[in-house]
């Protein structure tokens, strides 16, 4: 192609046609911005196809990150609100008695209370957009908006959750928990998570106490819980433990609203 275009302008100079030759020249050059045209818009193409697969590969991890991070905060809101309800059933325990009365139920209620779930968030697709700078990749700018502005939420949530266990129940409920109740459990919990937590440690010492043994401890808890200033103790803590529960229970909740909502916004934009 290139000698056939060498040798018409090789016969344009030879018999003077210079006018010709310019208008040759010119629809030359014409003919190579055209293919330069075509080969960038070519080029473009391709890397826009592959800019849509990456952002389609990316949208697609987020979903599965949004659906792991639901499952588990089904497991959340059943475990807080096993929480709650003990706290719950503790305060109507003390409303109606006027006083903590020693049985294994209300012990089982007592170290439910001590347990705890720190939450963790599900973000490794989310990460490694934000990492590799490559979050541009979604580009749907009010999409984008919402999954930066929901996946920092949930960092803040999981910060709160941890100096909430933190400073709550490890510092404050479980020492007084152990100073005047006791670890005992016989009472059949009612989530598969509590049940999970609790099984072997039940399982041992029931087969380890008799009654007898059991009774002894009872009495000693009884006589601390009989002191005002140690039932107080153990009501007010009771009261923010099961508040705690209660938040959080509400959050997780809420969270996974914003999931289902988030997932079903992600597959429309996949669908385009």
């Amino acid at each position: 192609m290139i000698k056939f275009f060498r040798k018409i302008r090789q016969q344009l100079l030879t018999e003077n046609k210079v006018s010709k030759y310019l208008l040759y020249a010119i629809g030359e050059i014409v003919l190579v911005v055209i293919g330069i045209l075509i080969a960038l818009g070519i080029n473009n193409w391709n890397q826009n196809q592959i800019a849509i697969e990456k952002e389609n590969r990316a949208l697609a991890n987020l979903i599965l990150d949004l659906e792991e991070q639901s499952n588990q905060l089904v497991d959340f809101i059943s475990g807080e609100n096993e929480y709650y309800e003990s706290g719950i059933y503790l305060s109507e325990h003390y409303a109606k008695n006027k006083e903590f009365q020693i049985n294994d139920t209300l012990f089982s209620k007592l170290n439910i209370l001590g347990a705890r779930i720190t939450f963790k968030p599900i973000n490794t697709t989310f990460q490694e957009l934000i990492s590799t700078g490559n979050i541009g990749l979604i580009r749907n700018e009010k999409l984008r908006r919402k999954l930066i502005q929901f996946f920092n939420e949930m960092d803040r949530i999981s910060e709160i959750s941890a100096k909430n266990n933190t400073n709550i129940v490890d510092a404050l409920y479980n020492p007084l928990l152990l100073k005047s109740t006791v670890f005992i459990h016989k009472y059949e919990y009612e989530s598969d998570y509590t049940k999970t937590v609790f099984k072997d440690i039940s399982n041992d010492q029931n087969r380890i106490f008799d009654s007898e043994s059991l009774e002894n401890l009872y009495s000693a808890s009884r006589d601390v819980l009989e002191k005002p200033e140690n039932a107080l103790n153990l009501f007010n803590l009771i009261q923010i433990r099961t508040q705690m529960a209660n938040v959080q229970l509400i959050k997780y909740n809420e969270l996974n609203q914003e999931i289902e909502a988030l997932i079903k916004e992600i597959q429309l934009e996949l669908e385009k």
